[in-house]
């Protein structure tokens, strides 16, 4: 039996002991892999082998409530209703993450809309490269993108004199509303970070909430009812803006780079199941520039969790 966790090269010794006669090699597992010995059972070597597939269609144990779900949230044509329903290995070119359609859609060049602000959320995403961006956005109510800052270097004090003007402003316009703080600490932003702790105890802002962030830390689901698990934080953070896409309750600012951001990253399913979105290094190769405007959206979206300004480690 193929479980994960057992390595290609188990099965060299396992075919040895396949001399006996009529001796049998059952291997039961979920297609999410494209190479492998599970794999391979099924494509090049399939001749030798009988194999059968299982679908969550055609199973009383799937209801058909979560078949919908995946349908509704990842489409028919997704790895994930391949994989976690159809019993099928996945494409071989990987899905974007999030549609073109919904970001355009969701996406206007002007708004002149009124409407009340109960809370200000800030995704500070710092630049590590020379052609990256530092990006500060701002989200009202997380539903109401602002205008976001693109600064084309990282230096931490500049920055940190830039969210400090940004804040004032706000502090001013939005008398009394909570402004939250959500800063991507793996790289230079830490610097941002620890210089804001020092500013908001200086300057009394008793209103503004400071969160350390970290991309890339523990995964799991955003919702217990969620039909999948993400592998990591990025992942995580990234799936709360997809489904505020997808349910068309976001308003973005238009721009064609955020838009190109958002709709180019793919994602897999990997070994565990899990879905894995594309590397940023990955979306360099493919001639992409680093997600920063992307980031520094979910960021703003992202809801920390309570009691401690450390989160995603």
């Amino acid at each position: 039996m193929k479980r994960h966790g057992v390595k290609d090269v188990t099965f060299e010794p396992v075919l040895g002991s396949l001399t006996t006669p009529d001796a049998k090699l059952i291997m039961c597992g979920n297609p999410t892999q494209l190479s492998g010995f599970f794999f391979d059972s099924h494509n090049k070597n399939r001749s030798i082998y009988k194999t059968f597939k299982v679908s969550g269609e055609n199973s009383k144990r799937v209801s058909k409530e979560y078949i919908q779900m995946i349908i509704d949230m990842y489409g028919l044509d997704s790895d994930v209703y391949r994989v976690r329903v159809a019993g099928e290995f996945p494409k071989a070119m990987p899905d974007s993450f999030i549609q073109l359609d919904w970001v355009e859609d969701c996406s206007v060049k002007a708004s002149n809309r009124a409407y009340p602000i109960n809370r200000i959320d800030i995704g500070v995403d710092v630049a590590r490269y020379g052609d990256d961006e530092t990006i500060i956005n701002t989200l009202f109510d997380k539903r109401h993108q602002q205008p976001f800052t693109v600064l084309h270097h990282n230096d931490t004090m500049q920055v940190t004199g830039t969210i400090v003007q940004l804040v004032e402003r706000l502090r001013s316009q939005y008398i009394g509303i909570p402004i939250h703080i959500k800063i991507d600490c793996d790289g230079l932003g830490v610097g941002v970070y620890d210089r804001l702790k020092e500013i908001k105890q200086q300057k009394n802002w008793t209103t503004v909430k400071l969160y350390e962030c970290h991309f890339g830390g523990t995964g799991g689901k955003n919702k217990q009812e969620e039909p999948v698990e993400f592998s990591n934080s990025t992942g995580l953070m990234w799936g709360l803006l997809r489904e505020k896409l997808r349910r068309h309750e976001i308003e973005l600012i238009y721009d064609d780079k955020q838009i190109t951001q958002l709709s180019n990253r793919k994602y897999r399913i990997n070994s565990d199941g899990k879905i894995e979105l594309e590397r940023k290094e990955e979306m360099k190769k493919r001639g992409l520039t680093s997600p920063d405007r992307g980031d520094a959206l979910v960021l703003s979206l992202y809801e920390p969790k309570q009691g401690g300004l450390s989160i995603l480690k």
